[in-house]
């Protein structure tokens, strides 16, 4: 069984990344350390779950052995608590993104790298049915040559969940960007992984356009093209209303030289209505208890996982690429320059 530790639950992914750590057949919550806000919700899981419950990683030490950790701090905080853990040996599960700075995303490279342990941002598009089988399509050669990728990936603010402070979202300094970024990550990380290739330039506008009353940007549009020849474009942010009947609204098309597909709905849902509205849930989800085993199974195996600390500096690259085509009005050339 492999014991793992909680740091920060501060996220808003912790009510599903908690459950599906401490319901993994080979894995124990062993203890859920509150180094921010939601403690009470965190005091509360670590007793659902039979964990110990901690408000700073010295203490973390003085119980069983940790083999590893999920982070769900802040991402400004990403860096200091992998240079706690990885000197331990404790393989990291890091939500994303990996970094807010590519500096500070090297750094957790090299760590991981000096001492041995494994390192995963769970990208979720990755681990949705619908796009593991188009990326089954690609590879297999059943589209012909991919010529074009789309993707859109929208949101609600990340403000008002139930029993969570998510205030740091709101702070460019603690999470990095805004809206697109939040959001638009994961989905980068896709059209990388779908495309097969690198990127090598990216144009894209960003700004505040939904919510005036919010400090960093919620929406934005980027395309991107890559060595191979594939272009890929991008729409994501918090663009969806607090009444859209769902809190996620993602899309993905590719068009090849013998065929196309398109994905509309990435999750098995179900709607649910009342007299005031219609809520869309998803009645079963692969994609997070998928990433924890891939995770596990990893660390067990001795080998690199399936998105490795390489593939979300990539992201974290050309999401930053984003961002200064957004503040130049101009296309911005990969790698970045320092």
């Amino acid at each position: 069984m492999l014991s793992f530790a909680i740091v920060g639950y501060d996220h808003a992914h912790l009510p599903k990344y908690a459950p599906a750590i401490a319901g993994h057949p080979r894995a124990r919550l062993a203890a859920v350390v509150a180094t921010g806000a939601n403690r009470d919700l965190a005091r509360r899981d670590a007793r659902r779950f039979g964990a110990r419950y901690l408000e700073g990683l010295g203490e973390l030490w003085e119980g069983e052995r940790i083999g590893a950790a999920y982070i769900g701090t802040p991402p400004d905080q990403h860096l200091a608590v992998i240079r706690e853990l990885a000197p331990r040996g404790v393989h990291i599960l890091c939500d994303k993104p990996l970094a807010t700075t590519l500096e500070e995303a090297d750094a957790i490279l090299e760590v991981a790298r000096a001492h041995g342990v494994r390192l995963m941002v769970p990208f979720n598009p990755r681990y949705q049915v619908p796009v593991m089988r188009l990326k089954a399509l690609i590879d297999q050669g059943a589209l012909g040559t991919v010529r074009h990728i789309h993707a859109t990936k929208y949101g609600k603010l990340p403000r008002g969940i139930p029993g969570l402070d998510t205030g740091w979202f709101f702070d460019k300094a603690r999470a990095g960007f805004g809206g697109f970024g939040d959001i638009g990550i994961h989905a980068i990380d896709a059209l990388r992984w779908l495309a097969g290739a690198e990127a090598r330039r990216v144009y894209a506008r960003i700004g505040r356009l939904v919510h005036p009353d919010i400090e960093v940007d919620d929406l934005g549009t980027a395309v991107i093209e890559f060595d191979n020849g594939v272009v890929a474009s991008l729409e994501s942010g918090w663009a969806n209303p607090p009444g859209n009947p769902s809190w996620l609204s993602v899309s993905f098309e590719v068009l090849g030289t013998a065929g196309a597909v398109l994905i509309e709905k990435p999750y098995h849902d179900m709607e649910l209505a009342d007299e005031a509205r219609a809520e869309r849930l998803p009645w079963w989800r692969a994609d997070i208890p998928g990433l924890v085993d891939e995770f596990i199974t990893a660390v067990e195996a001795g080998r690199e996982p399936a998105i490795t600390g390489a593939d979300a500096r990539a992201a974290l690259e050309i999401t930053l690429a984003a961002y200064r085509s957004g503040e130049t009005g101009r296309p911005v050339s990969l790698p970045l320059a320092r």
